[in-house]
């Protein structure tokens, strides 16, 4: 014992190893069946489960087939089991490991329809006792896995051991016998029986219960193959049957065996054999002894002739076979499986022969028609044409089967007469053609009262019925059914009303109704017309057997009613009464009352109340949210539950169906659940964020609606970009259609009407601007398209003209005159010019936006850098380049915002002296202005600019210079550069040497030195090339 002790230590430690690590599963099964194999009993084998009470109370049954089959249902609840176990040992275990839900279909047919099954859930781990099943306890996060894979060890022996004893190959059953004592009892019988026939006991021998030895030595009986009572009298070759007198005359009749050669068979046994085989037979499955009554074997339950002993013949070629796989029918000539006892098809014994078409007579009566006349094999009908069909069946005749040959040796069988038929003057009718003449006239005169039936409505089961009951063939069915029927009908509801005793044993819920119900249901069965007629069809007419099937139907629709909830038996028989018996609509009757409260609560202006989610019936707060919210599954409705009721993350309902709705990760649904808005910092769900198409932030609806509502009350358009990362760049013009388009149907949704109807005026005005016939009114900023040749134009928003080519306000004066006429004539006569002097040159040569054309009446000094107030396009007001921080130009290496400036420019020109500046222009013999002009203020510069955080415009209020026309010198120059940019005049003959190389350096002007050549040489052929290659910028302004 201490080996095998030791042995199970060993292999149990090795088959856990193979289980806890990824083993294949041939490795796993073969230490399983190395434990099962062991002998030791189920007491010392099993350390954890308790393997002998588990067999011991699940081995019901009165015999040794429902014990098997209880062994089987056992074995099938371990294999449900070891799938736990193996779930829990996996590597990958399953998502939803933790629990063991009760409502599984699974686990109540196989694990809890045992006992004990629940205790090895216990032992694996699933200790947490729930309303819906069982769990692992909340402190446990992994299972053991050094008791887990021991337990799935012992479930799998176990089953492994149990599978071998109900196959009947366990090596060791000897440890099971006291557990299912009846597995292994042999049913010992005897081949005699006590009877009061004293031939019978004298008669009957004494043979053991096992007759293993006894049978190879002693000779078995020679019996007839058929009925296996008689001795064999002949045996046939083609057949391949050994058959007595009587079995071989009816058995070779048929046409199709009549022509078999038998060979007679001699014996010699004395005649106490005889009486033995009457009394019992033998099964040469599992050689049990059986009585003569008995059609199938006691033990193996496998029919009387499946196989039988082989012919004492010393040809082993005309031995009977063994087995028989399968018999043919010989009423119907259907074969059949072997172990079936009944034909499928004509439900007629196995043994019985077909019925021979004229019993009285002792011959075949095929054999002795006339050449016209032949039976048909499947309906036994006598033809008398010659035709290849038969007349009642219509079934093709067989082929004519050729006369029997003569006998090789003579045959024990009885030989019969052939009796000759004489022709008659008068011959008498055939009893047997006469009763079948008159099955087919009755056969036809029903089908055509049927297919008159058909035509008025009648169902064939209402013709044969009313035909059986009438009696009378010539009543026509229908008339006799509109006549009778509703009085039988009435006779049949008032027989089963009557019957109150049955219909007391039919409702056993009587008990339960009220008194009410009771006097209701003392009254008897109330049955409808519908009911009562299904019944007497049913029944073929017969009145008796439609009240009891018709109350046999009520009884099986009340019990499902019943079970299906509606305890009160005498609403449920009204109801069936109403609807014709009819279940399903006498429940939609019986449902109809309870949804009543949920249609009024559906039609009421009251609001839908809300999920209490803190109710202790979870699940009802689990299918309310299925139903409501229309959630993808149950698991889903959990999910959702428990985010609700986590007390550290309070969510919305809302919130949550929407994030359960598009996963079910719980960490991710948190991820989503808790977004943080990066302008305000609080905490949001992802439904309550809102982003942009340019850019992955995302800010929360109120800081979106608030960043957008300013931006286009007080912002210009190109303001209306994301408010973190301040994306997309609004100046590419690609991009700029497809973000507002987008952008559009976003605040659409969030914005006020009123600032969403600004927002489309600005983003009108964005799109009308790039047309070249946009103008801008010069007094009240409106834009519009202009589409006539006059200059003067006539604003439509605040009706005042100004110029359309100068957008200069509209005087009388400039009528048939140009612009710069005009401008000429104003400096020569206006006296309010000439008091403004240079300043007022200043502002009308102002700033104008090269995108938009937008004006503005402002001096350019200061800082160059411009943005435009309408289209936010920034530029250098010297030259009109645009400021970028992406540069077009491949070799330039500055980064961030920027313009490239032509030498022109007021950029550089700015730092110039205005002497130097003024030489420029006298060298190119332009003239300037240098006195105060009369009028103007002393000594400080008037020139209108914008000034940083000034929402309005004022003066210079510089000092000013002598010899300077009144003017700062910051706004002197400008007034220099624009005659020089005016008269497009190239500052580069003024460049020193520096400036010079400067300039090449610039503008990539690359010329090196030739030998010999002087520096004055080198710079004026420098110079000449500067000017050559680099011309002056083509968008600084022009105006003179």
């Amino acid at each position: 014992m201490d080996s095998l002790s030791e042995q199970l230590e060993e292999v149990r430690s090795r088959a856990e190893a193979c289980l806890s690590s990824p083993c294949s599963a041939h490795e796993v099964r073969a230490g399983v069946c190395a434990m099962a194999n062991l002998p030791l009993p189920p007491s010392a084998k099993y350390q954890h489960i308790s393997a002998e009470a588990m067999v011991k109370e699940n081995s019901t049954g009165n015999n040794k087939k429902e014990i098997i089959g209880s062994l089987q249902r056992l074995s099938t609840a371990l294999n449900i089991l070891e799938k736990y176990g193996s779930n829990l040992t996996s590597s990958s275990r399953p998502k939803y490991w933790r629990t063991v839900k009760h409502n599984n279909p699974v686990f109540r047919a196989t694990v809890d329809a045992i006992k004990g099954g629940r205790a090895v859930l216990c032992l694996y781990g699933y200790t947490n006792q729930q309303a819906d099943g069982l769990s692992f306890p909340e402190d446990v996060q992994e299972p053991d896995l050094q008791k887990v894979p021991s337990v799935t060890l012992e479930v799998m022996s176990l089953r492994m051991e149990l599978d071998m004893l109900i196959q009947a190959s366990h090596p060791h059953p000897e440890f099971f016998e006291s557990l299912v004592p009846s597995v292994f009892q042999q049913e010992e019988k005897m081949l005699a029986f006590p009877s009061d026939a004293p031939w019978e006991k004298e008669d009957t021998p004494m043979v053991a219960a096992t007759p293993s030895k006894t049978s190879s030595s002693t000779k078995p009986t020679d019996n007839c193959t058929i009925c296996g009572i008689f001795p064999v009298s002949a045996q046939c070759p083609v057949c391949v049957q050994r058959l007595c007198s009587e079995c071989d005359r009816l058995y070779h009749s048929h046409p199709a065996r009549s022509s078999h050669s038998r060979i007679a068979v001699a014996h010699n046994k004395p005649s106490k054999s005889i009486s033995a085989s009457l009394s019992s037979w033998q099964c040469v499955h599992c050689t049990t002894y059986n009585t003569m009554q008995e059609v199938l074997c006691g033990t193996c339950e496998r029919p009387r002739l499946a196989s039988t002993a082989p012919a004492a013949s010393s040809n082993p070629q005309e031995a009977q076979p063994s087995t028989i796989a399968e018999w043919q029918c010989k009423s119907c000539t259907m074969v059949n499986a072997g172990s079936s006892v009944l034909c499928e098809v004509c439900e007629r014994p196995r043994l019985a022969t077909r019925p021979p078409a004229a019993p009285s007579r002792p011959a075949a009566p095929t054999l002795h028609l006339r050449d016209s006349q032949w039976v048909c094999q499947f309906c036994t009908y006598a033809n008398h044409t010659p035709s290849s069909v038969c007349e009642m069946c219509d079934l093709p005749r067989p082929e004519p089967a050729p006369l029997p040959p003569k006998l090789r040796t003579p045959s024990p069988v009885r030989e019969f007469l052939q009796l000759s038929i004489k022709p008659k003057a008068s011959p008498t009718e055939d009893p047997d053609a006469k009763r079948q003449r008159l099955m087919r006239e009755e056969g036809l005169k029903l089908i055509q009262l049927i297919r008159e039936g058909e035509r008025k409505g009648v169902s064939p089961e209402e013709v044969y019925a009313s035909v059986r009951v009438s009696g009378d063939t010539s009543v026509m069915p229908c008339n006799w059914l509109k006549a009778e029927l509703p009085r039988l009908l009435d006779e049949i509801c008032a027989r089963a009303a009557l019957a109150l005793p049955d219909h007391r044993a039919l409702q056993p819920e009587l008990s339960g109704c009220s008194n009410g119900s009771q006097e209701q249901l003392s009254r008897g069965v109330q049955l409808s017309r519908d009911e009562a007629k299904r019944a007497w069809l049913a029944a073929g007419g017969d009145i008796e057997r439609a009240v009891k099937q018709a109350l046999r139907e009520r009884k099986a629709k009340m019990k499902e009613l019943s079970a299906l909830g509606f305890s009160d038996a005498a609403r449920c028989g009204e109801a069936l009464r109403q609807c014709g018996g009819e279940v399903r609509k006498a429940l939609v009757m019986l449902q109809r009352p309870l949804l009543e409260p949920f249609h009024q609560r559906m039609w009421s202006n009251q609001p839908e109340p809300s999920i209490n989610i803190h109710l202790p019936d979870k699940q009802r707060v689990c299918r309310r949210l299925l139903a409501v919210y229309d959630l993808p599954s149950w698991g889903r409705s959990e999910l959702a539950l428990s985010l609700l009721q986590d007390p550290t993350a309070p969510y919305t309902l809302e919130d949550v169906v929407q994030a359960v709705r598009e996963s079910h990760d719980r960490d991710f649904i948190r991820r989503v659940l808790a977004k943080e808005c990066p302008i305000c910092l609080s905490v949001f769900p992802h439904s309550k964020m809102q982003s942009l198409t340019s850019c992955q932030c995302s800010v929360c609806c109120g800081c979106f609606k608030q960043h957008f509502t300013i931006a286009v009350r007080d912002k210009h358009i190109r303001d209306m970009v994301c408010p973190v990362c301040w994306e997309p760049d609004i100046n590419d013009p690609e991009h700029l259609n497809s973000y507002f388009s987008t952008l559009d149907i976003q605040l659409r949704e969030c914005l006020e009407p009123e600032v969403y109807e600004l927002f489309h005026q600005k983003l009108t005005e964005q799109a009308l601007i790039k047309d070249p016939k946009f103008l801008w009114c010069s007094h009240c900023s409106y834009g519009f398209i202009y589409d006539g040749d006059q200059l003067k134009v006539t604003c439509f928003h605040c009706r005042n003209s100004f110029c359309a080519q100068c957008k200069k306000p509209w005087e009388s004066q400039h009528t048939g005159l140009s612009c710069e006429q005009f401008q000429s004539w104003k400096r020569e006569n206006d006296p309010e010019y000439q008091r403004q002097g240079l300043a007022g040159y200043l502002r009308d040569n102002g700033i104008t936006c090269p995108n938009c054309r937008f004006q503005y009446a402002l001096a350019r000094g200061g800082c160059m850098h411009f943005c435009c107030s309408q289209c936010r396009y920034q530029f250098c007001s010297g030259c009109n380049n645009p400021f970028h921080t992406t540069c077009p130009v491949i070799q330039c290496s500055v980064t961030g915002l920027h313009a490239h400036h032509p030498r022109d420019c007021l950029f550089y020109l700015r730092d110039w002296e205005p002497a130097r500046l003024q030489a420029l222009l006298q060298k190119e013999a332009v003239a300037f202005n240098t006195d105060t002009p009369p009028g103007t203020q002393a000594g400080l510069c008037g020139v209108i600019e914008q000034k940083v955080g000034q929402q309005t415009d004022s003066a210079c209020g510089a000092q000013t210079q002598p010899g300077q026309a009144g003017l700062c010198e910051k706004h002197y120059t400008e007034y220099l550069v624009s005659l020089i940019n005016g008269h497009s005049i190239d500052p580069a003959p003024l460049y020193n040497a520096n400036e010079l190389l400067l300039a090449c350096r610039r503008y990539q002007v690359e010329e090196p030195r030739r030998e010999a050549e002087d520096d004055r040489t080198y710079y004026s052929r420098l110079l000449k090339i500067l000017m050559d290659n680099v011309p002056l910028g083509d968008k600084v302004p022009r105006k003179k």
